[in-house]
């Protein structure tokens, strides 16, 4: 029996029914305690879910369980990541990249050190990476981050040129979607957005997915084809109208391309499928705040402090890191 409910949580986590398959993963594990897999499966779906605590909870079952697995270390480490604990996920990679020769697990320990604003060391680790590993764009892309931390334009634009070319040379021989993905984002970031837009459409052409639609809007709007580009939005959102992470992250998206009113649209589709969420009532309170609805935006603004004092990250440990709660908190003080 337990085999087939273990198969029924695999089965609703495939087509997205997070919730679902939550409740037969931790039916399945009530007898099966030991079964580390599905305790990172367990992880996967709450992380879906934002759960993200739990989520962590669930990675740290499966560590526990096989503490010497770099798979498990590794998604433990970017769960803590998720929980801005960066110091013991650094820990963790570095664990993991002793005992895996994957290398990114030695660039996750880099991405730490940024998140800690530790850029010189990054800047370190990722050089000797590129000399191990020259053929990795993942690592010229992350040189680019690093060097424009560091205030050094003409470092970072010959390290995005190199990722460009590194990347064109995959896509040049047997690519995947995922490829074809990367190498859009790159054409992006260098603000060629007819080009980007040929690129996702490459990827789309191999595999069909929200996230594709979604960056295939982007770049519609940066053409200055804003209807367009929301069409492909309300594309992507209908493959799963439930995906709660999924319409969060095109509201901020929506919020940096500056398509405000678009934006309040997808959190609110997030909030009605949970209400209690504090980084969705900042966002909108965020989009009032740049639409000039000052009074509007504090009521929001007082929500997403509620929402945070009773669930998600603590208010410390995330909201006021982020440029929107700074903005909010500066604009509407006392």
């Amino acid at each position: 029996m337990s085999v087939a409910v273990l198969k029924d949580a695999q089965e609703k986590a495939a087509s997205r029914e997070y919730e679902a398959a939550e409740n037969l993963f931790r039916e399945y594990l009530k007898e099966n305690e030991t079964d580390a897999s599905a305790w990172a499966e367990l992880g996967y779906v709450l992380f879906k879910q934002q759960k993200l605590y739990e989520s962590g909870d669930a990675y740290a079952a499966a560590y526990d369980l096989e503490p010497e697995n770099p798979k498990y270390i590794s998604l433990l480490a970017n769960a803590l990541a998720e929980l801005h604990q960066f110091e013991e996920a650094k820990l963790l990679f570095e664990k993991a990249s002793a005992l895996s020769d994957n290398p990114r697990c030695h660039i996750r320990v880099g991405d730490m050190l940024g998140m800690m604003q530790k850029f010189d060391e990054a800047l370190v680790l990722y050089s000797l990476l590129a000399s191990d590993h020259p053929e990795n764009p993942s690592i010229q892309n992350r040189m680019v981050r690093v060097y424009e931390a560091l205030g050094r334009p003409a470092d970072a634009a010959a390290a995005l040129a190199r990722e460009m070319e590194l990347r064109e040379k995959i896509v040049q021989e047997a690519p995947t979607a995922k490829d074809w993905l990367l190498y859009a984002d790159t054409k992006a970031r260098m603000a060629l957005w007819a080009d980007a837009e040929a690129a996702f459409r490459s990827a789309l052409a191999l595999e069909e997915t929200a996230e594709i639609h979604m960056r295939i809007g982007a770049v519609l709007v940066m053409q200055n084809k804003t209807e367009e580009g929301l069409a492909e939005f309300a594309k992507a959102a209908a493959f799963d109208p439930e995906d709660f992470a999924f319409l969060l992250m095109q509201a901020d998206v929506l919020t940096r391309l500056e398509l405000y009113e678009e934006s309040i649209h997808y959190y609110s589709k997030a909030l009605e499928l949970r209400s209690v969420h504090a980084d969705a009532w900042a966002g909108i309170a965020y989009d009032l705040l740049k639409m000039g609805k000052t009074t509007d935006a504090k009521a929001f603004f007082e929500m997403a402090k509620a929402s945070s004092s009773i669930r998600e990250l603590p208010w410390a440990d995330k909201l006021h890191k982020s440029e929107k709660t700074k903005a909010l908190d500066e604009a509407l003080k006392e």
